[in-house]
């Protein structure tokens, strides 16, 4: 863990969205989301980092002076890495990757965490599972390896998972019943359900990454995943299975 105190804020959605280098002080960050309903704001580190995180943001979801501040920031070939800046602020980085074969099948996930100088490898696999849930299991295998509370960075290529958490939609799902609307069950709920209960243990950052964009630690998240996807004797997804049991058979299904 860092002494180190976050040095920007982002609003997104609050009276004066923009980016504040201070949180407490009059007109800045937290004046601007205080008593506003469903505020959406978020502090950080590094200024790459609050740039990043704006990045997993739809256009119309930005107010034009934060867009005007992405562009100032350059496009993606020229996007802030704030990965080593994370590292050396004692901020803990978990890379996470998820895939399942033929999807729904056997799948996999690869995690690869990041503190100081030390680095460690998890993976693991299930004989009936989705892309999808793997995506989410990756980021609660990482988190559950942390033995204290801390101050987290999940890189991952899912903008499921990211825009997921970053926008605030697992919250609101949580708070619906897990339920995406009247008529729609939130698919993973019991997923979603645990990486928001780990996420209120630490503070939790996600970022997006390009998959297969030759980042190193986010390709071996995705051989360990492969790799735990063709195990043997792998166990059951129950969350997966227990809903594949509960649908409706068919006339002729067996």
């Amino acid at each position: 863990m860092s002494d180190k105190k976050k040095q920007y804020y982002v609003v997104i959605k609050g009276r004066n969205p923009g980016l504040y280098a201070k949180w407490f002080g009059a007109g800045e960050a937290a004046e601007q989301i205080q008593g506003y309903p469903e505020a959406v704001y978020k502090g950080f580190f590094t200024r790459g980092e609050a740039v990043n995180w704006l990045r997993s943001f739809s256009s119309d979801a930005l107010t034009p002076n934060l867009k005007t501040l992405l562009e100032e920031a350059g496009d993606d070939s020229t996007q802030i890495d704030p990965i080593a800046e994370l590292v050396k602020a004692g901020k803990i980085v978990i890379y996470t990757d998820g895939s399942a074969m033929n999807n729904p099948g056997p799948g996999g996930y690869g995690v690869v965490l990041k503190y100081n100088r030390h680095r460690k490898e998890l993976s693991g696999g299930f004989r009936l599972t989705t892309n999808n849930r793997m995506e989410i299991y990756a980021c609660i295998a990482g988190l559950r390896s942390l033995k204290q509370s801390s101050n987290v960075m999940i890189v991952s290529d899912s903008k499921y998972v990211v825009e997921s958490m970053n926008q605030g939609w697992a919250r609101r799902w949580q708070s619906n019943g897990w339920r995406r609307n009247d008529k729609e069950k939130t698919e993973n709920a019991d997923l979603w359900a645990e990486l928001l209960t780990l996420c209120d243990r630490h503070t939790v950052d996600f970022y997006w990454i390009k998959g297969h964009n030759s980042t190193k630690e986010n390709e071996r998240c995705d051989q360990l995943a492969l790799a735990a996807a063709r195990g043997v004797n792998l166990p059951a997804d129950e969350g997966f299975e227990e809903k594949e049991r509960q649908k409706p058979k068919g006339l002729f299904d067996i």
